[in-house]
């Protein structure tokens, strides 16, 4: 166990170096409150992000394992906590696992995902590799070298289809093509090798975990709504807890299983799937940090997965959380107030994290609405009532997504079972 406070002989308090700056509000306050000295380093200036009594400094762009090393050292790094931020910074991960045992080696904590681990979340043809040859549910795909073979494989797979740059940041990389004109005006635009995967019709999905060196626990189940030609769950009303058939819920908690014991991780991720028409599991992807799901997450259990993250490198690892309300997420334009919720419901506003730019962000915040057991009319009726041009979805996929995380939380069907 990590002991945050002065150290003993040294007569200074241990300080704590965030690599990133991806929600670091959510770690600075929980690490201040243990008693540790914080320092954030980033891309960007975070004085108006973090405030001006948070000490700061900056991460330079494309550095080596040996420049973050040498940071480290001169910021006097006792503990290091690595973290990402989206767009942009998914591919620091290897580096980080890379770094963790280095850190380890000279004395100073670093928890990080093993390099097993970075692959599968950082490489999708890596993952799609990997997911075959365990067997995990994945869906139908080829990787692809370069033109002739995408035509060969879209020929095989089939059209519509899903193109996924092996190494792409979030948000970037992936193109859906509806069919053959759209397939050949794009084949040489597109970094390659990458994967072309069978476009699956059903619901997508996101869990969120966190694995410790005993065990991992996991937040409720999470749907991001229908699937959709822009891959672009951001988009869309989503929802926790949510209901996937039994099958497919089991069938995840054995990859699960399996991805903890074969690959190790070790601190925050999430997995990204879809459950099809036909009620079959399909795996779409590992990201090897808190993920895009986590206020939701926070509201529906109490427990935010940051502060979690913080507790389990301190030595704390959280019991398994449970969910408590349903937490529903949709977009709402910049600049647009909503009226109050009705007594004993929540609408909960996050700020924005600095660099996020493009329409998934800059035209719109996410707000999470916090919905007890016995509350669920009356928020229908509020949302009903909602003025159009708060609104950038249709008003009835968010009621509709509502009503799915009500019957969850009335069933409790929304957790992974038997996870250790």
């Amino acid at each position: 166990m990590i002991h945050i406070g002065a150290r003993p002989g040294h007569g200074r308090v241990i300080r704590v170096v965030v690599l990133g700056e991806y929600r670091a509000d959510r770690l600075v306050g929980p690490l201040r409150r243990a008693g540790a000295e914080v320092v954030v380093l980033g891309f960007l200036d975070l004085a108006a992000y973090l405030g001006p009594d948070v000490l700061c400094g900056r991460l330079p762009a494309d550095a080596s394992d040996d420049t973050i090393l040498a940071l480290l050292d001169d910021w006097r790094a006792d503990i290091t906590i690595p973290n990402m931020c989206s767009p942009g910074q998914e591919q620091a991960l290897r580096g980080y696992a890379r770094i963790g045992p280095r850190r380890r080696a000279s004395g100073h904590e670093m928890p990080v995902h093993s390099r097993e681990f970075a692959v599968l979340a950082t490489d999708k043809v890596a993952f799609h590799r990997v997911a075959e040859r365990r067997g995990w549910p994945a869906p139908r795909g080829a990787v692809c070298a370069g033109p002739r073979e995408l035509i060969t494989a879209a020929d095989r797979i089939g059209l519509p289809a899903v193109v996924k740059e092996a190494r792409s940041e979030s948000l970037a990389g992936r193109r859906h093509v509806p069919d053959r004109r759209v397939l050949h005006r794009i084949r040489t635009e597109l970094r390659y090798p990458l994967l072309l995967q069978e476009a699956v019709r059903g619901e997508e999905f996101a869990v969120e975990l966190l694995s410790g060196p005993a065990r991992t626990i996991a937040w409720p189940i999470a749907s991001l709504g229908p699937l959709d030609a822009e891959c672009a769950p951001g988009r869309r009303a989503r929802v926790q807890p949510a209901t996937v058939p039994e099958r497919a819920r089991r069938e995840l908690a054995r990859v699960i299983a399996d991805i903890v014991r074969t690959a190790r991780p070790f601190g925050p991720w999430q997995i990204d799937f879809a459950v099809s028409d036909d009620g079959r599991l399909h795996l779409i992807e590992l990201n090897g940090r808190c993920g895009g799901v986590s206020n939701m997450s926070w509201a529906c259990t109490g427990l935010d997965p940051h502060a979690a993250h913080v507790a389990a490198v301190l030595g704390r690892m959280p019991p398994a959380p449970h969910p408590r309300r349903a937490a529903l997420e949709f977009p709402v334009p910049n600049g647009v107030l909503l009226p109050a919720p009705p007594p004993g419901i929540d609408l909960l506003t996050f700020p924005g994290n600095p660099g996020n730019q493009g329409p998934w962000h800059s035209g719109a915040q996410r707000v999470v609405l916090a919905v007890p057991r016995h509350a669920p009319a009356r928020a229908r009726v509020w949302l009903q009532n909602l003025p159009a041009q708060a609104l950038s979805i249709r008003p009835g996929s968010i009621v509709t997504q509502l009503a799915h995380g009500m019957r969850t939380l009335a069933t409790g069907s929304g957790t992974v079972p038997n996870l250790r």
